[in-house]
């Protein structure tokens, strides 16, 4: 099994399912989480091969996105 990486995000709640549909179009490239969704908090895991790419698209997405951390 590849190496987990995690990428915490908050945005407005209201865009939530968008951001999913969004990452699960990209086949593999990520999984994301809920973990306080009534304060737009996500869990993005990503393995090293997709992380950069996955990185890339969150800063580029319809909507504005805060990266709280990577790790």
């Amino acid at each position: 099994m590849a190496e987990s990486l995690n990428i915490w995000v908050r945005l407005d709640p209201q865009n939530i399912d968008v951001f999913n549909k969004i990452i699960e179009g990209y086949d593999n490239l990520a999984l994301v989480t809920a973990i306080e969704p009534a304060l737009g908090q996500l869990l993005v895991r990503v393995t090293p091969d997709t992380k950069k790419d996955t990185l890339r698209l969150l800063k580029h997405l319809p909507f504005p996105i805060e990266i709280v951390s990577e790790s």
